[in-house]
């Protein structure tokens, strides 16, 4: 029997279907030059410890509030005489001492909320009146019009990357993500698209077949990817390596997500956080070296940050609880390195928490309008004055 036109129409829907997680050459030719910029979103799961981050080694409060936990003065990799850096953070001073790292203090927004779910959301739609039900990378996809311009390199989509017309995909891993039909049908579909057609199905015929071709060619220039440098052997370091790889093969992804997770160190701060910290600048290092070797690296930019911070004061348990204001980071040539911000007065605290001066939407702002290139008030609704992170 011969295919049918209902027939081709079933079948190219279906391996459109199929294709969804995949990343945006479907959307678009695989001969794109790639040579728009990317920002690559980080997210510290669980709240991370800002004061033990980005250490006031100066303040005496600091230490008066941390008798176990603090880091001490003969640990901290210093940044300036008033602050410095967690020492598993030193593999991130060469991008210091490159004017590459920028950090900034007192990050958070009106009427903070403690609780994990919440804030999360919160960050994710940058909506503090928890109103707005899409994310605002899926709001930014939507004003491109391209469900494959962000991917999420991971399991389970974040709230950040939905959106109210299309679903933006999350990849885990790379490598699994190809075109596939289902068994048996690979002959039927391959006749369907060489036979001719008329009016909307040729037109899908077509396009069916260039995104054959694309996907094909781009999964061609991701597996000739070579790494510039060496990975940890975490998870996390994975999905940077995806990243570099993705961003390698031109796909033009304007905005790559990934996560590390563990941070809600509630006891037994410093061995918990210590760690994750060495993953975070160990990925974060190997990821800027090997853009550097690809010759990519004033292309891309990297976001840090967290739900909320942790209190003051450590608890009876040696770790810190459920805190308000907070740090983020930001690196790469296209930061402006340094310190942005005031850092948060230490004896004067609300319900024993930082009190924030930036709200982080100016963070997110300067993202969008000076490295993307799209417009912050569209898609967060303002600008809030960021605090001057992006060169």
């Amino acid at each position: 029997m011969s295919p049918t036109r209902r027939d081709f129409l079933k079948l190219s829907a279906l391996a459109v279907a199929a294709t969804t997680g995949m990343p945006g050459f479907l959307a678009r030719a695989a001969a794109q030059a790639g040579g728009e910029k990317t920002l690559v979103v980080v997210q510290l799961t669980g709240g991370n410890d800002g004061l033990n981050t980005l250490v006031p080694y100066s303040n005496g409060a600091y230490y008066a509030a941390r008798p176990r936990i603090a880091v001490s003065r003969q640990e901290v990799v210093p940044l300036t005489p008033d602050l410095g850096l967690h020492p598993s953070l030193k593999p991130l001073m060469k991008l210091w001492d490159d004017g590459q790292l920028a950090w900034m203090e007192n990050i958070g927004y009106p009427n903070p909320n403690r609780s994990h779910f919440a804030s999360m959301a919160i960050w994710h739609t940058a909506d503090p009146t928890q109103a707005q039900p899409d994310g605002w990378i899926g709001r930014l996809a939507e004003k491109i019009g391209d469900p494959f311009c962000a991917s999420h390199l991971g399991g389970t989509t974040p709230q950040a990357l939905q959106a109210s017309e299309f679903s933006l995909p999350s990849i885990d891993p790379l490598d699994s993500f190809q075109v596939r039909l289902p068994q048996g049908l690979e002959g039927a579909f391959n006749t369907m698209l060489n036979t001719p057609r008329q009016g909307e199905a040729d037109y899908l015929r077509r396009a069916t077949r260039q995104m054959m071709k694309n996907t094909a060619r781009v999964q061609a220039n991701v597996k000739k990817y070579k790494d510039g440098a060496v990975y940890p052997d975490t998870r996390f370091a994975r999905q940077l390596r995806d990243a570099a790889r993705l961003i390698a093969a031109g796909v033009g992804q304007r905005v790559l997500y990934v996560s590390l997770g563990g941070f809600d160190t509630h006891a037994g701060q410093r061995a918990e956080q210590d760690e994750l910290l060495a993953t975070l600048a160990g990925g974060l290092s190997a990821f800027q070296a090997d853009l550097e070797k690809q010759g990519l690296s004033e292309k891309v930019i990297v976001m840090g940050f967290s739900e909320f911070g942790r209190r003051v004061a450590e608890n009876d348990s040696a770790g810190t609880d459920h805190g308000k204001g907070s740090v983020m980071f930001a690196l790469g040539k296209g930061v402006k390195g340094g310190i942005h911000g005031d850092s948060p007065d230490l004896e004067k605290l609300s319900e024993g928490d930082i009190i924030y001066k930036q709200d982080f939407r100016g963070v997110y702002a300067e993202a969008l309008n000076r490295w993307l290139g799209l417009s912050a008030r569209d898609i967060l609704g303002g600008d809030f004055g960021g605090p001057g992170w992006v060169a």
